[in-house]
């Protein structure tokens, strides 16, 4: 969950973006891990992805209704917020209707980088993001609308589920232990879609392990913080790079 490339000064930390409202607790390698950088690179900057969220007058959510059973749809209209950045739901781009539907039926707080991201500005700590908001956009794009119609009645079929998954890989997060983490994305509905799975995890990886390779030449020590699920897995961040990448010991 913490790693070290050998023969650099970069280190590899897997997040969690958000956790459980039932369980604030941070591991004590995600302060030590951020003691240590000089530099910080994050995913994306969240804020610059909202602008993406609305389509086209052609291109929004209703394109799905027929495609997704009518009580689904009726409920996830129901659920959906009224006010704000997100709606109406029918202005959405399908893809983003699907990443933001999971977080209706949980319960959040802020994970990892919104907490560094204070402590950064906070103590003056530089960082940047290996991906835009446009790149964002274009991967989560490329899923297909009858993928994202299946995600969206599997969801509205369990709508508990987002919230079980969450706790469980938060607690499996707090261990380190990835392949905990692993198992149960695998065990999540949506991932069990590939096309989700690859526009999500691994076209991202590819396109990442480019710019972190950019970074290893760096005398600053960097570390790149991803989602957990970026570091397991065929196809993970490391294994992208070709390079090994060592944990990170409590006493190091």
């Amino acid at each position: 969950m913490y790693l070290h490339i050998p023969g650099t000064n970069v280190r590899l930390l897997g997040s969690m973006h958000l956790f459980p409202a039932s369980s604030r607790r941070t591991p004590p390698w995600i302060e030590e891990a951020y003691d240590w950088a000089e530099t910080l690179v994050f995913e994306s900057d969240p804020p610059t992805i909202l602008p993406f969220l609305k389509a086209d007058v052609e291109g929004g959510a209703q394109v799905l209704q027929s495609l997704v059973p009518a009580d689904a749809w009726t409920r996830l209209q129901a659920a959906w917020p009224t006010e704000g950045p997100l709606a109406p739901l029918a202005d959405l781009r399908p893809w983003a209707t699907l990443i933001v539907a999971p977080t209706l039926f949980q319960q959040l707080v802020d994970g990892v980088e919104p907490r560094m991201l204070r402590w950064a500005n906070a103590h003056g700590k530089p960082y940047r993001y290996l991906e835009t908001a446009s790149e964002v956009a274009d991967a989560l794009e490329s899923i297909p609308l009858d993928t994202v119609a299946a995600a969206l009645s599997l969801l509205m079929s369990d709508t508990g589920e987002p919230q079980r998954t969450l706790e469980r890989m938060h607690a499996a997060w707090l261990e380190a232990d990835l392949p905990a983490v692993a198992r149960i994305a695998d065990e999540s509905p949506i991932f069990t879609l590939p096309a989700i799975r690859h526009a999500i995890l691994d076209a991202r990886n590819r396109l990442w392990a480019q710019r972190v390779r950019d970074l290893l030449p760096q005398a600053q020590r960097t570390l790149v913080v991803v989602g957990a699920l970026h570091l397991c897995g065929p196809g993970n961040l490391v294994e992208c790079l070709g390079r090994a990448a060592q944990p990170i010991l409590d006493d190091e």
